[in-house]
């Protein structure tokens, strides 16, 4: 049993598997799946692609389907091939559960830490009991390492799901499960492992229907047809679907794309559906993505350039690494393809360019000039762009189009100093910071944002105790304003990691006492006090500094 290469990746979550598998349990119906049956000689000789299923699911490692024997052995067990048209998720999910792992990034570690990604098994709770009639899942279900298995919380039991499958019979499950691990005397326990030995190894539990056909044409129909009736598949997949029936190898091409670029420096979240318009957008088609957009002839020119193409989105994305720009801090992946199109149409990415396009991705994301309408967005800035190919890029030449909302890609200098109390720091802040650090070498060292008075300093016990130098101290309400205020722009700059952490929680004051420190700050008001006391005449006076520099950038 295989996956045609129509199919998208497998996007399921461990909570929609722990609930399939509370269904199973349940004795509910888990849906009818839809088979291809296809002679394996025919899939040989017309060259369709297929792949085999997920087992062992990592996020970041093994996240797509490897591809199965091209071509096939002409002699097998099976004259004929099974592929699935109608229920991959829910297969792979078995599959996953009952033979593999799953490996997904823990919070708040590092994409590139192995440690991140712990192997998990599925545990099923043996001491599952329904508590109330408003209890959604009965028989509790969970991705577990062995560690957590083995070191259960409350009064959990977990056995691992897999291991009830070598079990034959009823008495065997007795004998090497109930009566080895003493859970004779457990009656619920002892209940639910026979129960979920009936289920998984006993119970035929999957309906399917077959089609036989040979011609992909005919699959493709079906699966647009059985797909576009639910709201699991989103509009992308199904347009993917369309774009594989003429264009075979576009599932690996565009799927090593993805992860060429994904992998790139810090990380990227890059989709299926960014490569797609991108292709549209650089060889100047309609845009929008509907099914009679990729037609064939249009498929066909995308196969074509598709080395061009490929290595313009590569270099762009070298590009953003450049800029700092990475999952964490890019809003909108719309905003990108522009700056693609610019140069696969001889665009440069030079000294004189870079600027221009580093504010042009800054202020597009900032005003989101894209939220309202993203089509008419694009090709408007398209339009524009066409006019200047083998010219240099300029910001100037796209601050005449008006987008909807009245949106435009010109600030003003009420617009510019609105971001001091506006922005609090995340995306949009390293997005402005920036553009008023341009010499850091972004791309060669992980730049923080980090808050000159330090953050920790601004505790209800600590601000409570600060006295200005008016000898006047903080009421609750100017505690509150002080706490959201440490978040803002002027009192945020960009640190290399390493010196980030050497900071840590130092006052500002002692900090700037390091001769080295002192000398290379940006935008530091001279003549004042930076003790913390001094805190709102240090937001003013480097708020100027900071606004000066941007009006003369962005003005």
């Amino acid at each position: 049993m295989f996956l045609p290469a129509i199919q998208r990746k497998y996007v399921w979550s461990e909570d929609q598997i722990a609930r399939l598998m509370d269904s199973i349990m349940l004795n509910y119906p888990i849906g009818t799946f839809l088979l291809w049956k296809v002679k394996r000689n025919v899939v040989n000789a017309k060259q369709y692609s297929m792949y085999e299923f997920i087992r062992d699911y990592h996020e970041r490692d093994t996240y797509k389907n490897p591809a199965a024997p091209n071509p096939f052995s002409p002699t097998g067990k099976y004259d004929f091939i099974w592929a699935v048209l109608d229920g991959q998720q829910r297969l792979t999910s078995l599959y996953i559960a009952l033979q593999g792992s799953m490996s997904r990034k823990l919070p708040m570690k590092r994409w590139t830490n192995d440690d991140a990604f712990p192997k998990k098994e599925l545990y099923f709770n043996l001491h599952s009991e329904k508590q109330t009639e408003d209890d959604e899942v009965t028989y509790e279900f969970a991705f577990l390492t062995a560690a957590e298995a083995a070191a259960p919380k409350g009064n959990k039991l977990w056995y691992k799901v897999k291991d009830i499958i070598q079990y034959k019979s009823q008495t065997e499950v007795t004998v090497n499960a109930v009566m080895a691990n003493n859970l004779n005397t457990d009656t619920v326990a002892m209940e639910n492992i026979l129960l979920l030995h009936e289920r998984i190894v006993l119970n035929e539990s999957i309906n399917y229907f077959e089609v036989e056909t040979e011609s992909i044409d005919d699959v493709l129909d079906i699966f647009v047809r059985v797909n576009s009736g639910g709201t699991v598949l989103s509009k992308s997949d199904l347009l993917f679907s369309t774009v594989v029936s003429h264009w075979d190898k576009a599932r690996d091409e565009i799927d090593n794309l993805l992860v060429s670029i994904n992998r790139c420096g810090d990380g990227y979240r890059f989709s299926n559906d960014f490569i797609m318009r991108t292709c549209l957008y650089l060889l100047d088609l309609p845009i929008s993505l509907k099914v009679e957009t990729f037609k064939k002839d249009s498929v066909l020119l995308i196969k074509k350039e598709w080395a061009n193409i490929r290595q313009a989105v590569k270099d762009t994305v070298e590009l953003l690494r450049e800029f700092g720009f990475y999952y964490e801090n890019i809003i909108s992946y719309v905003a990108i393809i522009p700056v693609v199109y610019y140069h696969f149409h001889g665009g440069k990415f030079h000294d004189a360019s870079k600027p221009e396009l580093r504010k042009y991705l800054v202020m597009a994301q900032l005003k989101q000039i894209f939220g309202a309408s993203t089509t008419s967005a694009l090709v408007s800035i398209r339009d524009e762009l066409a006019k200047e190919k083998g010219k240099p890029f300029t910001l100037s030449s796209l601050q005449g189009i008006r987008f909807a909302g009245d949106r435009n890609l010109r600030y003003t200098e009420e617009e510019i100093d609105a971001l001091f109390d506006s922005l609090e720091i995340g995306a949009y802040t390293f997005m402005v910071l920036s553009l008023l650090y341009p010499n850091l070498k972004f791309g060669q060292n992980g730049f923080h944002q980090d808050h000159m008075h330090p953050y920790s300093g601004f505790t209800d016990e600590k601000l409570a105790k600060i006295v200005r130098p008016d000898k006047t101290c903080l009421d609750k309400n100017t505690i509150k304003e002080w706490q959201r205020r440490r978040n803002t722009l002027a009192n945020l700059q960009l640190l290399e990691g390493r010196e980030n952490e050497s900071k840590n929680d130092l006052p500002l004051e002692e900090w700037l006492k390091v001769p080295a420190n002192a000398q290379n700050v940006k935008y530091l008001p001279s003549g004042i006090s930076y003790e913390l006391g001094n805190f709102e005449k240090f937001l003013e006076e480097r708020q100027k500094l900071m606004s000066a520099e941007l009006k003369s950038i962005l003005l």
